[in-house]
């Protein structure tokens, strides 16, 4: 959903701190955020893959309010926001939530970052941003009311796309980007769910552990020390999954299986043709999600190219989830 979508009466602007910063990895930063605006924030239920969106400053200036001062947004609160000037308007871009808990005092809500080198001349105002955060800094999370969901609100009004739709088995396949969201779907499955869980990361440094419940079989893929291209061990750990390997036409589809997949642009559209085409996967029935795209900044397809454009081999800082 594009961020000018987003129903005003369900998401809505919460003011908010850093509590702690913790390095995770070589390549995660974990960001924790409070304030007293945060216990109304969040869904009924397991958070999944909700996604929410960050307004952050401009290095050195204060952000202009975003909403009213009780942070209600209105349905052109996007295109309002893109009218504002620099610097007061700052950066927004789109964040899984990795977690979200009770504390003394409030809540509390886990971020986590990807951080990469930037290729010279590209700028990356988030993970530049993140990577200098410390405690106390301010930003604005754009994200569901959990007082205003109703019965009749859409899950994916309020930022969540995973919907199995009662399958049994399910197949998750992430890059970088999507490990967050990965771990938070797989900390919540019940014994009764079976699949792969397939997350590919920049080095092996980065593999990371994740409990579930499920019987789903967790598979970490490390571009680094096997010298793979971005999205390779991906597309091949999906096919041998399958069985789709050295198979053209298309398989007997598996009606019980959910597909899960969140990447650079350019991944998500192999794995879907894959997953559609051989694997004979009803498409109304997975979400593929294109949570970057290579060569330009921001988010999936609200990303603006960049210039000059990176070499296919540049790790660029980007974020991760979108609308």
């Amino acid at each position: 959903m594009s961020p000018a979508a987003v129903p005003g009466h369900v998401i809505r602007a919460f003011d908010a701190a850093v509590q702690g910063v913790r390095d995770l990895t070589p390549h995660f930063r974990r960001i924790t955020f409070g304030g007293p605006a945060l216990e109304t924030f969040g869904v009924p239920g397991p958070t999944a893959d909700l996604r929410i969106k960050l307004l952050l400053p401009t290095p050195g200036h204060p952000l202009d309010r975003l909403g009213t001062p009780g942070g209600e947004l209105g349905g052109g609160w996007y295109q309002e926001w893109l009218r504002r000037e620099q610097p007061g308007r700052g950066f927004i871009r789109s964040y899984t939530v990795r977690a979200l808990r009770t504390v003394p005092g409030g809540r509390e809500l886990d971020v986590d970052f990807v951080i990469h080198p930037v290729a010279a001349g590209h700028g990356a105002p988030a993970s530049e941003w993140a990577g200098a955060a410390t405690p106390g800094a301010r930003v604005v999370i754009i994200g569901p009311e959990v007082n205003a969901i109703t019965a009749s609100t859409l899950r994916s009004e309020t930022g969540i796309r995973w919907d199995p739709q009662g399958a049994r088995r399910v197949l998750l396949a992430g890059d970088e980007t999507a490990v967050p969201a990965i771990s938070s779907i797989l900390e919540d499955l019940p014994a009764d769910i079976s699949g792969h869980a397939f997350l590919e990361v920049p080095d092996t440094s980065d593999v990371g552990t994740v409990t579930t419940a499920s019987a789903v079989c967790i598979t970490w893929l490390a571009r680094k020390p096997a010298g793979a291209s971005r999205g390779e061990l991906l597309n091949e750990s999906v096919r041998a999954a399958l069985d789709l390997t050295g198979r053209p036409d298309s398989v007997q589809p598996d009606p019980g299986l959910y597909a899960w997949v969140a990447a650079e642009a350019g991944t998500v559209k192999c794995l879907r043709r894959q997953l559609v085409n051989q694997a004979g996967l009803d498409p109304k029935r997975s979400e593929f999600r294109a949570y970057w795209s290579l060569g330009k900044a921001g988010s999936g397809a609200n990303g603006t190219p960049l210039n000059p454009p990176p070499s296919p081999s540049s790790e660029l800082g980007h974020t991760i989830g979108s609308f």
